[in-house]
């Protein structure tokens, strides 16, 4: 092999490709007319600046400039140097966007990158158009609307709607709550209206006869007592579930369904504490009220449909002016119905209650706490008709047992024919055209 040959005609190759480089330099010149590439519109509307309707601003012709090819834009360019001064921007307007003149309103209104109004789709809404196109109102002249007031607010369908009014004395009446706690408990929209009123069950008329609520304590828990307690018992019955309950929402849904109103029980600290746990949501003496509020929001937002809460325990806590007051504040905002359950007869929620304008009852016998036997509770349930034809009214509560759910589904068999009327919970709040009613309750009658 010849190395000297080889590298002689790669020297001469490479000479030629050098001379032909020289002489098509030299004769088309350094502006060789490249292909037309095509420039997407909205790198033409970028811009450091963008005017006060949230659109790029968009200099004249700029759209018409990316189909031109390079020597036409070389020659304008050289145009705009030999032309007159650039001109002072026009006048803003006080809301921060430009006066747009009518000959260039009638420029931007041809342009090509702006669809015409036919090519909209019926139906289609204007403003969700992309970012990089005008509004109708910017090519008319007319001054853009902020966006703030562009986009209405649409109130949810079935939402009620607050006056600034009531959000005010809300605002006044409801404690100091830290700013993590939880919302408030869910409102119906139907009427404006507490809780207790909004949620309660058509009330039977007053005949004169004694009235008897009866409220069935701690459900949710066991599947088959609840469902028992909800489609064997007559809708007049209360039920009261257990904020520790899975599916509580349904199990509410489930009871309103059989007419029943419906409670949520409240767990307190009792007197015992901590041999006797109300559970680890519980409201304790040791915590601080803005702490007993936050567990208070959780329990309330377990569920809805609720009228009030029913006292679980809580021997001890009703009895702390400190605790309680905040408490029944809460309860006084949202609209809610306490029921005490009379353990304790040293219990401030019945006067704060007063103090507050809130529903508090106080609940007269326990008819399965004593002993759980069918006798006990046959004697507890005539104790109750006792209070009632004493007072016009009594409360009795009991639990989801199977001897409980037995003898009361007995004893409320002949309960119109001995001359007392069955009532949900809400029929024993006291109203001022009632007399009967009116009577304070004392605790365990």
């Amino acid at each position: 092999m010849n190395w000297n040959k080889i590298l002689l005609t790669l020297s001469w190759v490479a000479l030629v490709a050098l001379i032909s480089a020289t002489a098509g330099y030299v004769v088309y010149g350094p502006h060789v007319p490249l292909p037309y590439v095509y420039q997407p519109e909205t790198a033409a509307h970028e811009s450091p600046q963008e005017s006060g309707n949230g659109h790029s601003a968009e200099p004249e012709g700029q759209g018409q400039e990316s189909l031109l090819k390079p020597e036409e834009i070389a020659q304008k360019e050289n145009e705009q140097e030999h032309a007159d001064p650039v001109q002072p921007p026009p006048p803003v307007t006080p809301e921060g966007g430009e006066k747009e003149s009518p000959e260039q309103t009638s420029k931007e209104q041809t342009s090509q990158d702006t669809p015409p109004e036919g090519n909209i789709a019926p139906g289609t809404d204007e403003t969700a158009t992309s970012s990089d196109k005008a509004s109708p109102d910017t090519k008319s002249g007319q001054k853009p609307e902020p966006e703030k007031e562009a986009v209405a607010e649409t109130p949810v369908p079935g939402s009620a709607v607050t006056e600034p009014e009531e959000t005010t004395e809300t605002a006044a009446l409801a404690p100091a709550q830290p700013t993590t706690s939880s919302p408030a408990v869910k409102k119906s929209p139907a009427l404006n209206l507490p809780n207790w009123q909004r949620y309660s069950q058509q009330q039977p008329a007053a005949d004169g006869r004694p009235r008897i609520a009866i409220v069935l304590t701690g459900l949710g828990l066991s599947r088959a007592a609840t469902d028992a307690a909800i489609r064997q018992l007559p809708g007049a019955i209360t039920l009261s579930f257990t904020p520790y309950a899975k599916d509580l929402d349904s199990w509410i849904a489930l009871a309103h369904s059989h007419s029943h109103e419906v409670l949520i029980d409240l767990p307190m600290e009792p007197l015992t504490y901590p041999s006797d746990d109300p559970g680890p949501q519980a409201l304790l003496t040791g915590r601080e009220p803005e702490g007993n509020l936050r567990y208070l929001a959780w329990i309330a937002n377990r569920g809805s449909g609720y009228v009030g809460m029913s006292a679980y325990m809580g021997e001890k806590f009703v009895t702390s002016e400190r605790q309680m007051k905040p408490v029944m504040e809460y309860f006084k905002d949202q609209g809610l119905l306490f029921l005490d359950n009379g353990r304790n007869e040293a219990s401030l929620a019945p006067r704060i209650g007063l103090e507050l304008s809130s529903p508090v009852l106080v609940n007269n016998r326990a008819i399965d706490e004593a002993q759980l036997s069918r006798v006990a509770i046959d004697s507890r349930l005539a104790q109750v008709e006792q209070i009632a034809l004493r007072n016009g009214y009594a409360i009795a509560t009991g639990r989801p047992f199977p001897v409980t759910l037995e003898r009361m589904a007995s004893w409320i068999q002949g309960l119109d024919q001995r001359g007392y009327q069955l009532v949900p919970i809400t029929a024993i709040i006291p109203q001022p055209t009632d007399p009967a009613l009116a009577k304070t309750a004392s605790p365990q009658g």
